[in-house]
């Protein structure tokens, strides 16, 4: 798409450019409230990564300036897509600070609460009903997990080319809800999740992206982020965006959230009863959305 048209798109948005968006104000109150509760979980029980409460200041500093900056580059599409877009990275944040404080309330791990839940509605343990794990298909299911993440920034551009700058601040900011609102009851739920809880059980074996999974699981992943399912939580909202974003966005992105559903039940990152929780987490935020963005457009 050629830069003018896209200038055009953004201009048509009726969120004002040189003021915070939504989804920027709840990344610079989430990253004050979780980072306040480091510095008191330090104070208690000498939270090692008290650092992060400092690294919390700049990050909340650039976020504050956000505005002046997309007003500077506002002809300059990329970077401005850039600077709209920027609190999916404050996400990725919230996401390590709020495994920094997992112990904080001290109410131990739920996980046989969650297990005893799946064999309540599904009359089983999902976990543990999956017993055919053939290569081919434990490397589709890690790939589908693995897309994720690009997932969420390539459904962002896709909003912001075809649906203008309103749309991808929507979608951003149900993220952000779906995402915090899981940050939060990972305090109240504190589950370590099925591949630690359930006893001889072995991960799946695979070949590439099982390998990349396993360098995702020790250096980004945190135990206690089980319930309810973020990544789940998130891929509710991207499954609402991409079917409002079309033809050329929903075969790609659809097929990939159901794997990606499957997935986390498949490689035991999560229990039957997050994926649902998360869900509905994800449903209820657009939910939020749809009514704040009525209000934005009686605002504007």
């Amino acid at each position: 798409m050629a830069g003018g048209s896209v200038s055009m798109e953004v201009s048509a948005g009726s969120l004002p450019e040189d003021s915070l968006f939504p989804a920027e104000k709840l990344v610079i109150a989430a990253i004050g409230f979780f980072s306040l509760l480091i510095v008191v979980d330090h104070f208690l029980h000498r939270n090692p990564e008290v650092y992060l409460a400092a690294l919390s200041l700049p990050a909340i500093l650039l976020f504050s300036f956000l505005p002046a900056l997309r007003k500077k580059y506002h002809h300059k599409p990329g970077i401005f897509f850039v600077l709209s877009a920027l609190s999916l990275g404050g996400y990725a944040y919230l996401y390590k600070l709020a495994g920094a404080v997992i112990n904080l309330p001290g109410i131990g791990w739920k996980d046989e609460f969650l297990a005893r839940l799946d064999r309540i509605i599904f009359g089983f343990n999902p976990n543990l009903i999956i017993t055919w794990r053939p290569v081919w298909l434990t490397e589709l299911m890690m790939f589908a997990y693995m897309a994720y993440l690009p997932l969420v920034v390539w459904l962002a551009l896709m909003l912001y080319r075809q649906r203008g700058q309103l749309e991808l601040q929507k979608y951003i900011f149900a993220l952000g809800l779906a995402y915090v609102t899981c940050f939060l009851l990972f305090l109240l739920v504190p589950a370590s999740s099925p591949r630690f809880y359930f006893e001889n059980t072995t991960p799946a074996e695979g070949l590439f992206f099982r390998r990349l999974m396993e360098l995702v699981e020790s250096s980004a992943q945190y135990r206690g982020g089980s319930f309810p399912s973020a990544h789940c939580a998130a891929g509710a909202v991207m499954l609402y965006f991409a079917l409002k974003t079309g033809r050329k966005v929903s075969p790609v992105v659809v097929p990939l959230i159901i794997l990606f559903f499957i997935s986390t039940v498949y490689g035991d990152y999560h229990y039957g009863v997050d994926v649902i929780a998360g869900i509905l987490t994800g449903f209820l935020a657009v939910l939020a959305v749809r009514v704040a963005s009525a209000r934005w457009s009686e605002e504007n």
